[in-house]
């Protein structure tokens, strides 16, 4: 007889730990970025995954989030799936997420001509895990980024 584990690796790709998120990034903004990863909700308002470096303002280098638009407006954490990345204009008619993605050093936001995909990977053992690409411009600058190798993992509370 084999062991089983009381977790959901047999269904999972995601290697980020335990509220982190690390992804690699090029075009304006270069290098692999590593940070923390957290549910934010607001009831009944709005959902996102919510994710930064640094420990203060002072030592952040980006702040990335992940804004939930379903077409039931609910706070509730989504199901596996991949979902797609797109301007929140884009989403009134389809579940997806739009993004902000913020360059602290330089303070530049990449929230224009959004494209990509976010999978759920796990929604189970009070953790939702998945994995994104996109790109994104800024609406301030015209500059493009680009995405990929994003996994995260958040508490669920």
């Amino acid at each position: 007889m084999g062991c089983s584990k009381d977790d959901d690796q047999s269904d999972d790709s995601n290697n980020a730990s335990k509220n982190q998120i690390t992804f690699d990034i090029s075009g304006a903004v270069e290098g692999k970025k590593t940070g923390s990863s957290y549910i934010v909700i607001v009831e009944g308002v709005n959902y996102s995954i919510s994710n930064n470096d640094g420990t203060s303002i002072d030592d952040q280098t980006f702040s990335l989030s992940f804004y939930k638009k379903f077409k039931d407006n609910s706070t509730t954490n989504p199901a596996k799936g991949t979902y797609p990345i797109d301007d929140v204009v884009n989403l009134t008619d389809t579940d997806g997420f739009w993004i902000v993605y913020t360059d602290t050093v330089n303070d530049i936001d990449f929230s224009q001509d959004v494209s990509g995909t976010l999978t759920i990977t796990s929604n189970t053992n009070n953790q939702l895990k998945g994995t994104f690409e996109f790109s994104a411009s800024s609406r301030e600058t015209g500059e493009t980024i680009t995405v990929t190798n994003g996994k995260f993992s958040a508490a669920i509370d």
